[in-house]
């Protein structure tokens, strides 16, 4: 049996604030294959980011206190600054959410992908002023082939015109065609594993729509691995293999797409789903998952979600909740499931589309 591309594993990273300690992850296991997009999935502070940031050694100003992070066999937590360096935005690539920060508003955009293929090209032997990308100075002739293969990418990620587009700057591009250009940096060095931070947020459908199709196009066509962070259940279902579900930091449930999406047994899924999907108690079932988050700074035993599940016993307030696992890598870290009720979802409803309904980024 081959090694995951990526193995994270009791993952615990942590911030030191005025308000007193937050451990933002806590505990988080799973793993990433070639070829395979695997969805983290869950409201707004229940830790996605900063895993994915963590991932990529980007937690500061947190700090990973435990667990560990291998990547191609290679342990992350304990690596030096310049092998980091070696393998950020190499062999891992990340899309940050707002592509807005992301890219530099005094060069023109396919200035800012030719660099990073340059950048990865000949990190070890390009002088100062080639980084810097001073006209005078840099080598002409690579400089051109960098930018004709700026072209190719604008084009791969399907951004209309890309020999115009390319010296257009990122105030002349609309939120899809800018999330398109951050796309085309992360793909210049052809990573083996792109993390994607809520890559479709604040697009309209359409243009969502071929962002995920062009994930999925890369995951077939490049065997790269994909992790997709969302709050979106819609996007999970259209795109990932497998899904993991945060709450408070830790993982509630995990598994493949359908199986978590037509027969979810932790509560938390079960509520995140009754937000998009259609059904007479969506109103009813909604409200467990809309009362107020808990103090991240205060520590707490049993189940984080314990304040606010409708099924919560004394046993799930104190000690540990062991996670069980069966063969069909399912997940789940519940003391009270499986419950007595049907399938959440009947096998006659479809998985919701993405933005196909209310979106339930409820924190």
């Amino acid at each position: 049996m081959s090694r995951p591309l990526l193995r994270v594993e009791n993952l615990q990273t942590r911030f030191d604030t005025d308000h007193g300690i937050v451990d933002a992850v806590n505990g988080v296991s799973f793993t990433v294959d070639q070829g395979e997009i695997v969805g983290i999935l869950g409201e707004s502070g229940s830790g996605k980011s900063v895993t994915a940031r963590s991932i990529c050694r980007l937690e500061d100003p947190g700090e990973i206190v435990g667990g560990s992070i291998t990547f191609a066999d290679r342990e992350l937590t304990t690596a030096t600054e310049a092998t980091l360096r070696q393998l950020r935005g190499n062999k891992v690539s990340m899309v940050f959410q707002d592509p807005t920060e992301s890219l530099n508003p005094v060069f023109p955009v396919g200035e800012q992908i030719a660099e990073s293929v340059r950048i990865h090209q000949s990190s070890e032997t390009q002088r100062l002023l080639d980084f810097l990308g001073v006209s005078p100075f840099r080598d002409r002739s690579a400089w051109k082939n960098a930018r004709e293969h700026a072209i190719g990418l604008l084009d791969q990620v399907g951004i209309p015109n890309p020999e115009a587009n390319v010296s257009s700057f990122p105030h002349e591009f609309s939120g899809g065609l800018r999330q398109r250009a951050v796309l085309a940096i992360a793909l210049a060095s052809e990573p083996a594993l792109l993390v994607a931070d809520e890559p479709t947020t604040a697009l309209d459908t359409t243009t969502q729509a071929d962002i995920l199709s062009r994930l999925r196009s890369l995951r077939d066509e490049q065997n790269t691995g994909i992790l997709l962070i969302s709050h979106d259940v819609g996007v999970i279902a259209q795109t990932c293999d497998r899904v993991v579900v945060l709450y408070d930091g830790e993982v509630m449930e995990a598994g493949p797409v359908e199986r978590i999406l037509t027969a979810p047994e932790h509560p938390y899924t079960r509520a995140l789903l009754s937000c998009s999907v259609r059904n007479s108690d969506a109103d009813e079932q909604a409200q467990s998952v809309m009362a107020r988050l808990g103090d991240p700074s205060s520590s707490h035993e049993g189940c984080p979600f314990a304040d606010r599940c409708q099924h919560v016993t004394e046993a799930c307030r104190s000690g540990s909740v062991p996670t069980t696992e069966d063969t069909s890598d399912h997940r789940l870290a519940c003391l009270e499931a499986p419950f007595s009720e049907d399938k959440f979802v009947s096998e006659q409803q479809e998985i919701p589309a993405a933005n196909g309904g209310q979106q339930n980024d409820t924190a």
